[in-house]
């Protein structure tokens, strides 16, 4: 089966990726999704925090943060548009860091039910969800 699966990765800032591609997994709202050439069409929620992994056509891989937004797969052309997204090697982690202590902070003064509470508490997810994945990918395997 010929790699001519395309890809498009687009957040509102920049289109990360727009080429062809062997192969992409990504998380779903409602589970894991592989998708490889020629594959039914599909539309579905990205999860809030996840991460997608492309194979490129020569087998290489890499991995992105990408969240908040849906993956469409239609007439072989993948499409991932999210609010969110970046490759493992392009997250700054003093800026996670930075993040994640924001969020803390800011979910100590609030009620646990608040609506700013639980948007926080979607912040810190997304903080540590990036900072996990840089850690991954530069090999240091350390969160602390």
């Amino acid at each position: 089966m010929a790699a001519d699966l395309h890809l498009r990765i687009v957040t509102p800032d920049r289109t990360i990726v727009d080429r062809k591609v062997a192969a992409v997994s990504f998380q779903g709202v409602d589970g894991g999704y592989g998708i490889l050439p020629h594959h039914a069409p599909l539309m579905t929620a990205i999860a809030q925090t996840g991460s997608a992994e492309i194979t490129e056509v020569d087998g290489r891989k890499h991995e992105l943060f990408v969240s908040d937004g849906f993956a469409q797969m239609q007439h072989n052309v993948l499409t991932l548009v999210c609010e969110a997204g970046e490759f493992a090697h392009e997250i700054d982690l003093n800026r996670v860091k930075a993040a994640e202590q924001k969020a803390r902070e800011k979910m100590a003064g609030l009620d646990k039910l608040s609506e700013e509470f639980l948007r926080a508490e979607a912040q810190l997810r997304k903080a540590l969800a990036r900072e996990m994945l840089a850690r991954r990918n530069s090999g240091t395997g350390s969160l602390g």
